[in-house]
This record gives C-alpha cells, structure tokens and sequence, in this order.
C-alpha cells in the first residue's frame, strides 16, 4: 500500500522508529495501543509513526528498512522469553568484530528506550541501576530530562579495588542527566568471606541503600559473561581461580553479583552468598531492564533469560543472531 503523499525530510531516529511501528503492525498484526507500549511511546506519537512509514513508501507487500531485520528478532526473543520489549540495534556488518562499536551502538538504542521510559514513570519514582560498561554506554548517550523528582540506586557494592573502574559515575550520570537524586552503595562489589559479608551488610548505610534498591520502581542492569577479561576479573574483584570454579560449576552469567547457569538456575558456588547489595531475585516481579552490549554474550544472555528475571532487553544485532542460533542447540 503505497502512500501518495510526497516523502518529508526525517531523521535516522524517527525513520528506524517508524520502521519498528510499521513492521509491529503491519506484520506482527499489533494494536495501534500495543504498538506504543512495544516502543515505549504514547498511541498518538504510535500512530504518527505508522502514518510516516507509509508516506516514507516503506509500507508495500513487506517492510524496508534496515531496522526490520531486528524488529523479526526483536519479535522472537520477546515471544520465547515473554519479554515486555525487546530492542536490538542495529550492527555495523563491516565492523562486526568491534567490540568498542557494539557498546555504542547498544548504549544509543538503550539510552533512546530508557528515555522514553523515564518519561513515563510515575512521580517520586526511584530507579535501580546496576554496573558495568554497558549501562554506561547508556548514560553517557541518555538525553538530558527534567526529571527532578527521580532517585537513582545502586542494587549493588559500588567500590572496586581500582579506582578507575568505579562504576559510581553511572549513578551520577544518571543524576546529572535527569536532575535527580542518586545514592551509591559504600561497599565492594562481593565480600571476600561470610564473615564480611554478614558485617558490611549490618552496617547502617548498607541497610538505607538496601532498602532504595529493594522498593525500586524500575531496574537497568547489565549481564556479565563469565570470560577471562569480565568485568570483576578486569578490576580485581574475583581471581583466575575463582573464575574457573564458577565456570567447573556451570556459571555463564553474572547478574548483580548472583551466577547462574545456562537454564537459568543459581550455581552451586561461595561466590553466591558473597554479593553485597539486593539478590537478583529480589527483583522478581518488577520492571528490569537489561543491557547488553559487548560480544560473546550469548550463553550468559541464555542464562539471564531463562532466570525469568529480565522483562526488558536491549542488545546489539550481531549477538542476538548467535543468541538465537543457540536457542536451537542449548
């Protein structure tokens, strides 16, 4: 159905926009309703968009556009996982093996959908937010928003052994990008034993940031593989031979400090009872929001879905292709 409407002059975010609307739609057979809540975006803005994708001439027999070769695994990701969204952005094909180029692609996409989702959230909403670079892709791309009345919480220890590594400035970033209130956790990551564990816990500025994370609104964690250069292994917050009996014991995926396996069930390891801060599975039930940027990611993503915790994802397009080609074999 071609429109007869000349094509107007828009922008590459409006246009993949427009894109998702028109293929959520016209080939996922979506509300005009579902479709805003599929991207976030009001029914009225929703209905523009479809509206512009076929003045745009993207609307015949099938959907054009790059964007709608995510959108078909966008779709399955969310069927299998009963996700409530699911974005992939686009990849750079050329430069698919570019590690640095995925968190920017990814913490654009992200940075676009949380926007949006921030605008929707309620007064004196406190939102949860988790470490790692992949959640600071984000903020460092996220539009500025007059939202004042928001609080931002770590879930977690925010401390590491290198002060360069600190991941205190994702909280911060959020604060300064929204004008809102932020609140750090003033402890490491994982505590070295149960002794220290059951000690820095007790502590009454642990107990106040505990409390935030656990009433949070909304969550934005990221979802770390269990390589040799993940992310606690890079600061110095778990050892070689920490690492390798995560792995003997079957751990693909750190999510806030708890590892599960590839069928989404917590390992048999220490490690477990050392987090300092929320447990993942105290945020069953609620908004979380979990972006993956960086490649080789797809067994610790197969875990963290299958944990049935992430309602939300956001990843690259290069890594959903693998994460879906190992959906058949694991």
């Amino acid at each position: 159905m071609n429109s007869k409407h000349p094509k107007q002059q828009v922008d590459a975010e409006q246009l993949d926009l427009a894109t998702r609307a028109a293929w959520l739609s016209f080939i996922g057979g979506y509300t005009q309703g579902e479709v805003a809540k599929r991207l976030a975006v009001s029914p009225v803005k929703a209905h523009r968009l479809i509206q512009l994708a076929q003045q745009q001439g993207m609307v015949k027999i099938f959907i054009e556009g790059e964007p709608a070769r995510c959108v078909a695994l966008e779709e399955q990701l969310a069927k299998k996982f009963s996700l409530r969204s699911c974005l992939i952005a686009p990849s750079d094909h050329i430069n698919a093996d570019d590690n640095e180029a995925n968190f920017n692609e990814v913490g654009a996409g992200a940075a676009r959908f949380f926007y949006n989702i921030l605008n929707q959230l309620p007064q004196s909403s406190c939102v949860g937010i988790g470490k790692g670079r992949s959640l600071s892709a984000l903020a460092e791309k996220l539009p500025k928003i007059n939202r004042a009345d928001l609080t931002f919480a770590s879930v977690s220890g925010s401390f590491t052994r290198k002060f360069s590594a600190n991941r205190l400035d994702v909280v911060q970033q959020f604060v300064e990008r929204t004008g809102g209130e932020g609140y750090f956790m003033p402890v490491p990551y994982l505590a070295r034993d149960d002794e220290e564990h059951e000690m820095l816990m007790a502590q009454a500025s642990v107990q106040f940031s505990l409390n935030l994370a656990r009433n949070a609104n909304l969550y934005a964690v990221g979802i770390g593989g269990l390589k040799t250069n993940h992310y606690l292994h890079s600061v110095g917050l778990v050892t070689d031979n920490d690492l390798e009996e995560l792995r003997s014991a079957g751990a693909v995926c750190d999510l806030i400090g708890s590892f599960y396996d590839i069928m989404g069930k917590l390992v048999d390891h220490p490690l477990n009872g050392h987090g300092l801060g929320i447990n993942a599975a105290e945020m069953a039930g609620k908004r979380v929001v979990a972006v993956a940027g960086g490649l080789g990611k797809e067994l610790a993503l197969l875990g963290a879905l299958r944990s049935g915790l992430v309602t939300d994802l956001v990843m690259g397009e290069v890594t959903a292709e693998k994460l879906v080609s190992l959906m058949e074999f694991k």
